[in-house]
């Protein structure tokens, strides 16, 4: 066991049908609190100090923050080190399976980022239709 929390760091992909639902359920529990993505996604641009990390996330209180990256270590997404100075000088960074996580969100932001209307057609529900298509030809139009 290497993480704070007593867990047993995951191994890699899972092996079959039903144990994509336990690492699934994992990830929610892990990652659903809010705020979760925007620390994890700050820490990609470099260690930060606790303060540091704050500025940089925004709009997050310090006991949210502490409380994000107490999980976060205890997934094993983030580790902490703490220097002996005056005053001591605590550091937050990603580790490998957390770099490897957050690859993979920046995936769904880009992937997010191509698909989003930037028109006001989309707040207009009347305005919504949904096509299907049948061999490159529009079969069916309905509203959403």
């Amino acid at each position: 066991m290497d993480h704070k929390c007593g867990r047993e760091a995951p191994d890699g992909a899972p092996d079959d049908a039903t144990d994509w639902h336990r690492v699934w359920d994992g990830l929610g529990d892990a990652l659903g609190g809010k705020w979760a993505f925007h620390v994890l996604r700050a820490l990609d641009e470099g260690d930060a100090g606790f303060n540091e990390l704050r500025r940089r996330v925004g709009g997050i209180t310090a006991k949210t923050l502490s409380a994000r990256l107490r999980e976060l270590r205890c997934r094993g997404f983030v580790t902490r080190s703490v220097e002996a100075t005056a005053p001591p000088s605590t550091s937050y960074a990603l580790t490998d399976p957390g770099r490897e996580f957050v690859g993979a969100l920046r995936g769904l932001e880009r992937a997010a980022a191509s698909v989003n209307c930037d028109c006001d057609c989309c707040a207009d529900e009347s305005a919504c239709r949904v096509v299907t298509v049948d061999a490159g030809r529009p079969a069916a139009m309905w509203d959403c």
